[in-house]
């Protein structure tokens, strides 16, 4: 036997007593494991094969991988794998698949059933935690899958409809499509405003963000070509999906899909966890060490999150920080800091809808709004008060500091299900991860910049030389085959649909609106509101967050906001560059806002999975202090407009 999956070991996990019976039967049992190793890449179990054995993981790692091939967790030495099918004779579920060599030990089917029916109370034991596994862990997995994928979670992808539910919503949506039908042509007034307030309508009652947006789209089009309302709106739809702005914008976020899935799938989630044991040295250094590898991977909210919590994960235990601070703290701040960084996801995606409105400008503008986004700098200035201590404490982190004072709980109740056990050991590699981000950076700024003579960014020519890059890399140091690098990269692709499918609807969405003449309304409204132009800035991120709010949704208010707010902006004759970027601020800021304040976002699963944490005290935390500095960025607002308009 081995070292590590000893007999003790082997006594440990089943549980066994000191009798002479039970070390005649393990003695039996360990003489019957066989010793099997794997190299990079072998598959030890595959999804959907008869069960013929449970595995100890005696050296190595191995990745786990659902029924399409993504990966959902990693598995290291003493762990074990393969004992549902087994014990209840279905097919496997996942496939495990070894993550450099592998040595590994396995019992056969007959054996360990044999074993089992000589100790009931063993067996009964194992069901119970085979499936309390299983449904403890199936939350966490689609979780923490949704979140490596780097895409936007929201309501409309997790709430079935009842045939009731469906012929009620359906049917009240027919009367409105009828309703549109009826209106007379030539219609005076906002009309514009109709698919607008019928997008928050349906969404608040039905909780289906992309649905809504999708009828509010066919409403607009019956509005604006009556009769010829399907030739029309399918003409505007070819329209918007063939703009040159908008395929740029989509190329990038499949690019970005593409490459944010290989660096996950290279290890890249448990790269920093080394490196930051050596820094973790009190409480305040392990945050400001989650901030640095959060600051360090900002491209995707998801991948900075995994990131730095996975690598802080056992010092924070070790130092005894309650879960419910660590929820705050990755609950507001990943999204935050990647509204810094121009080439993340959601800056790609943000200035993809600029784009359409302002044009060639947008990564200038984006960047000169960046110290307008009030609500993510008092965000980052929250956090750094929290991990120094100094944040003023509601009643949810007062209890947390007591309980771990007084018994040393580090999670409160209700959060036993979303627990797990992070192993010291390091499967990724942080020049894996930097590597393809920094030749990403330099890529985009250099490469057009040289070719055209004068400074300009391309994150599209950008992500192509980082993903030929991170090719070489990877097959170089044999993290993967070509072939699987190729699979990753198709994989997260097709993790971008979702994305890709929201900014298309919301862009044409918001030009159906144009169509409806929402410039024309502004210029007629516009003299009645003239001596209130100092409100403009606050009114727009209220108006803004509580239409994220509403619809659960960033990305669609963004492309729904921005026109609005330009032609605000160009009929109040307001040409100052400066006070454009405020309005792009605070549309920006509006955003994310709107989301740490939305109740029914995936967000706190998200968060509660990583951190291990009932999901409600994490939504609940997160809405208390999102209000605070939400209202905070209101009054910055209300001042700033006050200077440039008072």
């Amino acid at each position: 036997m081995s070292k590590r999956i000893s007999d003790k070991y082997l006594k440990d996990f089943f549980n066994l007593d000191d009798s002479e019976e039970s070390k005649a039967d393990l003695e039996e049992l360990s003489g019957k494991l066989k010793k099997l190793t794997f190299e990079h890449g072998e598959n030890i179990i595959t999804a959907g094969e008869d069960a013929d054995g449970m595995f100890f993981i005696e050296s190595g790692s191995a990745t786990v991988l659902n029924k399409n091939g993504e990966q959902v967790n990693l598995m290291h030495i003493g762990q074990y794998f393969g004992e549902y099918a087994v014990l209840t004779g279905e097919k496997r579920l996942t496939t495990v698949r070894a993550f450099g060599k592998t040595v590994v030990y396995k019992v056969e089917n007959e054996d360990l059933l044999s074993f089992l029916s000589k100790h009931p109370h063993v067996y009964s034991e194992m069901m119970k935690k085979v499936y309390g596994q299983l449904s403890s862990k199936h939350s966490q997995i689609l979780a923490l899958s949704s979140m490596k994928k780097g895409v936007l979670s929201h309501p409309a992808n997790d709430h079935p409809i009842t045939l009731k539910q469906g012929l009620f919503q359906y049917g009240f949506l027919a009367l409105v499509v009828i309703a549109s039908f009826l209106l007379p042509r030539g219609i005076s007034g906002p009309i514009f405003l109709l698919p607008l307030i019928f997008m928050i309508a349906y969404v608040l009652i039905t909780k289906r963000t992309l649905e809504s947006i999708v009828a509010s789209c066919l409403i607009a089009g019956i509005l604006a070509y009556k009769g010829h309302f399907l030739t029309g709106t399918m003409d505007a739809l070819i329209e918007t999906f063939g703009a040159a702005d908008n395929v740029f914008t989509v190329i990038v976020m499949v690019l970005m899909g593409a490459l944010v899935n290989l660096i996950v799938n290279s290890g890249g989630v448990t790269a920093f966890e080394k490196a930051a044991a050596k820094h973790a040295k009190s409480q305040k250094h392990i945050f400001f060490t989650s901030f640095v590898i959060m600051i360090m991977t900002s491209i995707d909210e998801g991948l900075n999150m995994l990131c730095a919590q996975y690598a802080l994960y056992n010092p924070s235990k070790e130092k005894r920080i309650p879960r419910e601070r660590q929820a705050l703290f990755y609950g507001m701040l990943p999204v935050v800091l990647c509204s810094f960084v121009p080439l993340s996801l959601w800056g790609i995606f943000v200035i993809g809808t600029m784009n359409v409105t302002f044009g060639a400008d947008s990564v200038a503008l984006f960047c000169k709004a960046i110290p307008f986004n009030f609500f993510s700098i008092i965000t980052v200035i929250a956090m750094i008060l929290l991990s120094l201590g100094k944040l003023p404490r509601n009643k949810q982190l007062k209890v947390g500091d007591k309980r771990v004072e007084e018994n040393g709980d580090l999670w409160p109740e209700g959060s036993e299900k979303y627990l797990s056990e992070h192993s010291t050991e390091v499967w990724g590699k942080i020049s894996n991860v930097m590597l393809p981000i920094i030749v990403l950076m330099v890529a985009s700024l250099a490469v057009r910049s040289i070719s055209s003579g004068s400074f300009s960014v391309d994150s599209s020519i950008g992500l192509t030389v980082a993903l030929l890059f991170t090719f070489a890399l990877f097959c170089l140091r044999r993290i993967m085959s070509p072939s699987e690098f190729i699979e990753y990269a198709v994989q997260g692709i097709a993790d971008s649909t979702l994305p890709v499918i929201m900014y298309l609807m919301t862009i044409f969405f918001s030009s159906m609106l144009d169509t409806l003449k929402l410039d024309t309304y502004f210029e007629l409204a516009i003299d009645e509101f003239d001596h209130l132009l100092f409100l403009l800035p606050a009114a727009v991120f209220l108006f803004c967050m509580l239409l994220t709010t509403a619809l659960g949704s960033s990305w669609a208010m963004y492309a729904i906001a921005f026109p609005i707010v330009y032609s605000l902006v160009k009929n109040f004759g307001i040409d100052s560059t400066t006070v454009l970027a405020l309005f792009i601020g605070a549309i920006a800021g509006a955003g994310i806002a709107g989301e740490k304040n939305c109740a029914f976002t995936f967000e706190a699963l998200n968060v509660g999975t990583t951190v291990g944490i009932a999901p409600d005290v994490a939504k609940k935390l997160r809405l208390f202090y999102s209000t605070i500095v939400s209202l905070i960025a209101f009054v910055l607002y209300l001042i700033a407009g006050i200077i440039c308009f008072g």
